[in-house]
């Protein structure tokens, strides 16, 4: 308890406690990731996830995941938020990125400086055209290029992240925050795999995003100071001139901080799949001293996924799959419901349809006429392993039935009989009824005893 009194009591001391516990936590695979990756496989990264993209984000399933929610330090992979948040400002201000330029400046370099970052080389006063500080922040790690980008689009460095935080909240991104567009650790800075893969699957929905992270080199021109110089993509896995070199690679990001350690998020196509693939907190180099582990870990999931996984029809669309009781139908106790549309999914090859658990959904226990066919009365899930849903579908009419109306007006009479309005009038009715008698009663009495006098005195 002492010595954690005096970490809390010095700043930096309790910075680099803090940023350590972040960064560095004991790896465990998740309990939640849909498959395991088969015996004599494996991979050195601290977290993972791998997804397989479907047609959109609601049709992406997660194959693998490791610490998926753990939090950790992005390092440069900041830079996918930098490129959404410049697009989506671009756009906004109908900015012509060949056109308009920043320039370099002394609050741009005091951004970064003393941070030991990698940087273009730019000097105070060169100028580039955004498309030029844009395409270099992104495949490259230049701190310089980046700073500019963010003060010129944003006004300011942090007016800049602080809309980059705004979009992660938008997307759903539950354990992350940014506090720079450099990608230096700090303890306020953080994310996840998962959240990752929110925000590069966000950031594809805008046509520009991929092409600013899959060129293999760029050509960076200035428009004042500086001259024309060349950067290639820190990406070796796009670049066939490397040892790491993998050709269904489209695009990615690297990133790199001694705590954060080599980090790659990328997206690989082949044969009409598509997967995305982030890892994290990978060593320098493995067991047996190779560097490159964290492209060795992106090539080992890929060819895992891309060898071991297969589109599967899971429901055939006018397979029927459970019924629902009908009312009003002179003719038809239940209606049968089918997928509204074949239901695949992707899949391990040697899974076997007939083992897909079904958890079967129905909107309403009845319903009553009409019905038409295709109306969407419930929904099917299916799961492997009892627990990982592997794909939905809704559940819909497999004919129409019309209504009897004989039976609906005998429902609503029946409906009336049953309310508490009918049962208050019927009530009500009684009691008229029963008072109606007794003053009736207590009316005769009283004629009587008249009669009675009356009788009495002629006597």
């Amino acid at each position: 308890m002492r010595i954690l009194i005096k970490i809390i009591k010095r700043p930096a001391v309790f910075a680099l406690a803090l940023l350590f516990t972040i960064c560095i936590i004991p790896a465990t695979v998740s309990a939640k990731s849909l498959y395991d990756l088969p015996a004599g496989t494996a991979i050195s990264s601290k977290a993972a996830i791998l997804v397989s993209l479907g047609a959109s984000e609601k049709d992406d399933l997660t194959l693998f995941e490791l610490n998926a929610d753990e939090k950790r330090s992005p390092a440069a992979l900041v830079r996918l938020m930098v490129g959404i948040t410049a697009i989506e400002i671009i756009r906004e201000k109908g900015i012509d990125i060949e056109k308009t330029t920043g320039k370099y400046t002394n609050e741009a370099f005091n951004t970064i400086a003393g941070q030991n970052l990698a940087t273009a080389g730019m000097v105070i006063g060169e100028e580039w055209t955004v498309k030029d500080l844009l395409s270099l922040s992104m495949i490259q790690t230049a701190a310089d290029a980046c700073a500019t980008l963010a003060i010129t689009l944003g006004g300011s460095h942090s007016g800049f992240v602080a809309r980059m935080n705004e979009i992660a909240k938008k997307i759903g991104c539950e354990n992350t925050s940014f506090v720079n567009v450099s990608g230096i650790d700090n303890p306020s800075q953080y994310t996840t795999a998962r959240d990752l893969y929110k925000i590069m699957r966000y950031g594809m929905n805008y046509p520009e995003f991929e092409p600013l992270f899959s060129a293999v080199q760029y050509t960076v021109k200035p428009v004042a100071l500086g001259s024309e110089r060349s950067y290639p993509n820190t990406n070796d896995m796009l670049r066939p001139s490397t040892a790491y070199y993998y050709a269904p690679i489209a695009f990615g990001k690297t990133g790199y901080t001694t705590p954060a350690g080599r980090c790659l998020a990328s997206v690989a196509r082949d044969s009409g799949y598509e997967y995305l693939c982030i890892v994290m907190g990978t060593p320098d180099k493995d067991e047996q001293g190779k560097s490159g582990v964290y492209f060795s870990d992106t090539r080992t999931l890929y060819r895992w996924a891309f060898t071991n996984f297969t589109y599967k029809t899971l429901l055939n669309k006018n397979q029927p799959v459970t019924q629902l009781p009908v009312r009003l139908a002179w003719n038809k106790d239940t209606v049968i419901l089918v997928p509204e549309k074949s239901v695949a999914a992707i899949a391990i090859n040697d899974l076997q349809p007939e083992t897909v658990t079904k958890n079967i959904i129905r909107f309403k226990e009845t319903v009553d006429a009409p019905i038409e066919k295709g109306q969407v009365l419930g929904k099917v899930e299916l799961y492997i392993q009892t627990d990982r849903k592997i794909a939905e579908a809704n559940l819909v009419a497999a004919e129409s039935i019309e209504r009897s109306q004989l039976l609906a007006i005998w429902a609503q009479i029946h409906s009336f009989l049953t309310t508490p309005w009918f049962y208050g009038g019927l009530a009500l009715f009684a009691a008229i009824i029963i008072g109606y008698i007794i003053l009736n009663f207590i009316h005769n009495r009283k004629l009587r005893r008249k009669r009675m006098k009356r009788v009495s005195r002629f006597r």
